[in-house]
């Protein structure tokens, strides 16, 4: 006599069949007019369509630059890897750039981690916090003040001109893409309701960087003078309060 499940162990059943992982959850499937097996199809490939669907949305730049086909192979073996945890699908492409990384047939393409990286910060800056920016004051108000950074504010620093590439994959102009292999810093913030981006120099990006860890001006003014001796603290602070990144509270 067959015993039958728990409830428990028909919900781990069901989650392997949706990954393919095998076992004998079909016995214990009404098919209502379809086999056992071909019910569980169903769910199996409404599953992995939305959760492809969910990668391509958010990652429309690597698709652009790898291909439709490509994109799909490397997004159906993603899913397989790492499974989704949770009901909502925003954490589910996190770590998409670092299996890219270990994707062989990627590897011709160094950039295209750092591009999933990016766009994955981007998901991060559109889904941030709300924060009140500060109001407009001088220059020595703010000094006064340990310095809190917008919660959609996010960096990247990469060995390849990712922002360069990014902007070329989603509105291609025509011309060759040209890489003179430099690398690019880049911040991501959330400006109204797009996503603005944008390439720092070293020094800037240190000096954001360190206010992000320690919220203190003058540490933070130190390690960009350290990267570049003529830094102008004033003009980056000026910069972070037009974009009404430095916050109350």
């Amino acid at each position: 006599m067959v015993t039958a499940p728990t409830l428990l162990e028909l919900q781990r059943g069901f989650a392997d069949a949706m990954l393919d992982r095998g076992g004998d959850l079909a016995q214990w499937v009404v098919g209502a007019a379809l086999t056992p097996a071909a019910r569980l199809q169903v769910y199996s490939n409404a599953i992995a369509s939305t959760q492809i669907e969910t990668l391509c949305a958010t990652y429309p730049a690597v698709r652009a630059l790898v291909g439709e086909a490509f994109f799909e192979a490397a997004a159906m073996r993603y899913r397989l890897h790492h499974p989704s945890a949770r009901g909502n699908l925003q954490t589910f492409g996190g770590a998409f750039a670092a299996f890219l990384a270990t994707m062989p047939e990627a590897a011709a393409l160094a950039y295209l981690p750092d591009v999933a990286q990016l766009e994955w910060l981007r998901q991060q800056s559109a889904l941030a916090a709300e924060a009140s920016p500060l109001a407009p004051a001088t220059l020595d108000d703010t000094l006064s003040l340990p310095v809190r950074l917008h919660p959609s504010l996010h960096l990247l620093t990469s060995a390849h001109p990712v922002l360069t590439i990014w902007r070329y994959a989603t509105a291609p102009e025509g011309a060759r893409l040209q890489l003179d292999g430099r690398g690019e810093q880049v911040a991501l913030w959330r400006d109204g309701n797009e996503v603005a981006m944008a390439a720092l120099d070293a020094a800037s990006f240190t000096c954001i960087a360190t206010l992000i860890d320690t919220r203190d001006l003058e540490t933070a003014h130190v390690a960009a003078l350290a990267i570049d001796a003529t830094f102008d603290l004033a003009v980056c602070l000026r910069s972070l309060l037009t974009h009404q990144l430095i916050v109350t509270g």
